[in-house]
């Protein structure tokens, strides 16, 4: 018994050892002793706008009736192996600025409570990573004014700009100094730049930077033949092998006025050596992509088809004697161009005598103005009017369309192709349009068709005549359609009398109906400076042909 007894009383005392050590430490970890951690401040909240960040953090656990200074360093090192700035501060918060922190870089902060009498210095809280965004004077860069060797950058005018530093993606940077009427007028021609370069271009007024973008110079040209006003086009073109790039020099040339010119077999260039279609310019009767291998690029010219009473602007043909013999061709592109003056049609792709006869890869269309095409409306050609063509995808972009035919795309000839074809329309401006009963926007019938609009403008339905009721025909099984970030207004079934147009199955999102006040003769389709369409698009940008915001 006393054995049992013994081992009992051995027990209790054990357990009573067990229970006291846990209660040791369970009151060791509720309660810190060490004095540098708590006297240290926790979680530093960061609010960081464009040339300011405001730090806050929580006292200290032993601040209470204490008048406490705190240290705050900032570093572009996460570890604080350099500081590139510190402050003070006597409460739980501090503002940095422009002043202390450089625009655009990742920071970080570490906050400390300094020693009292009392008490020693706190151990650092670390924030997160935060930067200044910097403000923003650039504009959007224009297209047409980004050169081989050069770049014309524009900016909110504002007084005290005064220099802008061009960065390289390899090689020196370069700085370029801004006078007072610089600085004022809101642009600045730079030469001197490599083609195909990646910069990076900075606005100054003095040390603080005011902006900030990037593009890329131009690829180097290197050009088949060089042509002169006065020089035989249309030779140039029958004799250009594949590949060939024919540069025409500013100044005004003429295709034949009676007959079409013929692109056989090739696929060329034609592109004015200033980049600028404003003093290139091409009279034209009609432009024909005759067999397999046949494609063109167009930049930087104007082409006028009304003195030679053109009926399309691009033709595809098979051949000469056989319109509709098969042909695969490689790609069209419209780059930075004005067509105008063809009363059928900006191009037309179904002369092929089956479907799928003809083949393209790519037709886009970029940067360019493209108007008075397709009769007033009345013609029986849509803009782009590629029944039985099977294409893979059709870019418009950055492009203002207007009077320019009754309907914009149609591919309403059923077949069963290799790939779904794509048309995806971004950045456009598209103004009196439509007519001869035709869907407005897309008829694709019951093909399948992958078809989008985003950030652009419609107004003004019919140019003449009436369209459907429903702007867009694509039933086809798969088919995508989606209309996103736009703007659309007065789009009517008729001049008079008519009903809104319907978009059926179409997804519609972010979409706005302000009326800009476009009639169907205007021609400019500058956005008022107060417009919501200014920040209306997908990015917070502006929707529309981007010319039209600068």
């Amino acid at each position: 018994m006393k054995k049992i007894i013994d081992q009992l009383g051995f027990k209790l005392i054990i357990l009573s050892l067990m229970v006291l050590a846990i209660s040791s430490c369970k009151k060791e970890g509720d309660v810190p002793t060490d004095p540098a951690r708590i006297f240290k401040p926790s979680d530093v909240k960061i609010a960081a706008g464009e040339t300011s960040a405001k730090l806050t953090w929580t006292l200290p656990l032993l601040s209470t009736g204490k008048a406490l200074k705190y240290s705050i360093d900032f570093s572009t090192d996460s570890l604080f192996a350099t500081v590139n700035y510190t402050t003070t501060a006597d409460t739980a918060g501090v503002t940095v600025t422009e002043d202390n922190l450089a625009v655009r870089t990742k920071y970080y902060a570490r906050v400390k409570a300094n020693a009292t009498e009392t008490q020693p210095e706190s151990k650092y809280v670390r924030s997160s990573a935060f930067q200044l965004t910097g403000i923003q004077l650039f504009s959007a860069i224009r297209d047409n004014e980004i050169k081989e060797n050069s770049i014309t950058l524009r900016y909110t005018p504002t007084v005290g700009l005064t220099s802008i530093v061009l960065t390289p993606a390899t090689g020196t940077a370069i700085t370029t100094t801004l006078s007072t009427t610089d600085a004022t007028a809101g642009l600045k021609a730079i030469t001197g730049l490599t083609a195909g370069m990646k910069y990076t271009a900075e606005l100054f007024a003095g040390t603080k930077s005011k902006g900030i973008t990037t593009f890329t110079t131009l690829a180097p040209t290197t050009y088949t033949v060089k042509l002169n006003p006065g020089d035989d086009l249309a030779a140039a073109i029958a004799n250009a092998a594949n590949g060939a790039i024919i540069g025409l020099n500013p100044g005004t040339y003429n295709l034949p006025t009676a007959t079409a010119t013929f692109i056989t077999q090739k696929t060329i260039t034609i592109k004015s050596t200033s980049g600028n279609p404003t003093d290139t310019k091409v009279n034209y009767r009609e432009i024909d992509l005759e067999g397999t291998g046949a494609g063109v690029t167009l930049s930087g010219i104007e082409f006028d088809g009304t003195a030679s009473a053109s009926l399309y602007f691009i033709n595809f043909i098979g051949s000469q004697a056989s319109n509709g013999a098969a042909a695969t061709f490689t790609n069209v592109v419209v780059d930075n161009c004005i067509a105008h003056g063809s009363t059928t049609s900006f191009l037309r792709g179904d002369r092929g005598t089956a479907a799928r006869d003809f083949k393209i890869t790519a037709i886009t269309v970029n940067n360019s103005i493209v108007y008075d095409m397709g009769a007033n409306g009345s013609s029986a050609y849509y803009t782009f009017h590629v029944n039985k063509m099977q294409f893979n995808t059709l870019t418009v972009s950055k492009s203002t369309f207007y009077n320019a035919g009754p309907g914009l795309v149609t591919a309403s000839t059923t077949y069963t192709g290799d790939v779904t074809p794509t048309v995806a329309i971004s950045n456009s401006t598209f103004n009196s349009f439509g007519g001869n009963a035709k869907y407005a926007l897309l008829d694709a019938s019951a093909n399948p068709i992958n078809f989008t609009i985003l950030n652009s403008i419609m107004a003004n339905t019919p140019r003449s005549g009436t369209v459907n009721a429903a702007a867009i025909r694509g039933t086809g099984a798969g088919s995508a359609l989606k209309i996103s970030n736009s703007n659309y207004f007065n789009l009517f079934s008729a001049l008079t009398g008519g009903t809104a147009l319907t978009f059926g199955t179409t997804t519609l999102a972010s979409n706005q109906s302000i009326n800009t006040g476009w009639t169907a003769t205007t021609t400019d389709f500058t956005l008022q400076a107060s417009s919501v369409l200014r920040t209306a698009g997908s990015t917070g940008g502006a929707i529309g042909d981007p010319r039209w915001t600068y």
